[in-house]
């Protein structure tokens, strides 16, 4: 009875191990994969346009994927979407002081008067070649949203509500 207890605790415990393990592993190689998208996306602007300071990288996966660079041009804060597939979408640049800011978008989706229970996220993006910022958030039933709004006059773009 002893040998068979000792050796299920071995086992659990050998089994865990490999479960942290591969948790690590996991988690290590996504986090490389992201450093590098945004790697490449800096490079990739680059080619296409001059910028001193790169404040932040985000990535955006909708009808185009993009990597999104919030960078500072001669003093002012831009923002370069940079298509993950050239080809297939363009890329973009704007001012940040020309379109509506994170907050602005906020205050737009609360004016809609949408049933909102808590922001998930406010990120930029673009949907066909339009810059966008999309809010992600939960309803009152625990649904997940989506509403885009255009960056440069804060229109509402998309709505997909319910998920």
């Amino acid at each position: 009875m002893r040998r068979i207890k000792a050796w299920l605790i071995t086992a659990a415990i050998a089994v865990f191990i490999l479960f942290c393990f591969g948790s690590w592993k996991l988690y290590f190689s996504n986090m490389h994969f992201q450093d590098h998208s945004a790697v490449s996306a800096i490079n990739k602007a680059k080619k296409w346009y001059h910028f001193d300071h790169v404040k932040s990288v985000t990535a955006y996966h909708g009808t185009d994927a993009y990597q999104v660079i919030q960078a500072k041009q001669k003093g002012k804060m831009m923002y370069f979407w940079v298509p993950d597939h050239p080809k297939k979408a363009p890329y973009i640049e704007r001012q940040a002081s020309k379109g509506i800011t994170k907050k602005q978008a906020i205050q737009r989706l609360f004016g809609e008067r949408l049933d909102i229970k808590s922001i998930i996220s406010v990120r930029l993006g673009a949907i066909h070649g339009h810059p966008v910022w999309e809010i992600t958030f939960m309803n009152s039933k625990n649904n997940y949203n989506y509403v885009s709004l255009y960056f440069d006059n804060g229109k509402e773009a998309q709505r997909i509500l319910n998920l």
